[in-house]
């Protein structure tokens, strides 16, 4: 997402937060649509995943995504999780997330789980954050132009998730638009 857009999601959700604030909300810099998970990656494999990558985007355009009504699920094992669900782009992100799979053999999707895309907002969830994210999500209008494919490392750290951005590929461009940073995999 890009961030301007980023920021404006951030205080459209503040008076939520501020409601609950007992859940672990994603900060503003995470805000992002998931196409696939990589899993552990070995660092050497990343220049291909990227080029990979990179092929996709270009071959794709620039989109407008909406969010539309809120979702999640509470779990009694572990923590629960709450998201908006995309009404407008949701088309485009199934159809770049299954394309990204294929040609990267994330072996993320199948037939009985096909790619559902959503907005992320917070982990640590109960049912009462729940039933208010699906409450507030009527409210919403949550817009941006998904203009680009984000390579991330992943750190799992005892306070969230921590990203690092390998390299971005804009949708549309004619290959080799990536920007590249780092050189570790993304896991």
């Amino acid at each position: 997402m890009p961030a301007v857009d980023a920021d404006r999601a951030w205080q459209a959700l503040a008076p939520l937060r501020a409601r609950r604030p007992e859940a672990r909300w994603l900060p503003v810099e995470k805000l992002h649509l998931t196409l696939v998970f990589l899993g552990p990656t070995d660092a050497g494999d990343v220049t291909r995943l990227a080029a990979l990558v990179d092929q996709i985007a270009a071959a794709r355009e620039r989109y407008l995504c909406a969010t539309g009504e809120g979702g999640g699920r509470v779990h009694d094992h572990r923590d629960g999780v709450c998201w908006l669900r995309l009404v407008e782009g949701g088309r485009e992100t199934s159809q770049l997330a299954l394309d990204l799979d294929v040609a990267l053999g994330s072996g993320t999707y199948d037939a009985r789980h096909p790619p559902h895309p959503h907005l992320t907002l917070a982990r640590g969830v109960d049912q009462a954050t729940l039933d208010d994210v699906k409450s507030t999500s009527r409210g919403l209008d949550l817009r941006w132009t998904a203009d680009r494919i984000v390579l991330f490392r992943s750190y799992t750290e005892p306070q969230g998730s921590r990203y690092e951005e390998l390299a971005s590929f804009p949708l549309g461009a004619s290959g080799g638009g990536a920007s590249r940073g780092g050189g570790a995999a993304e896991n």
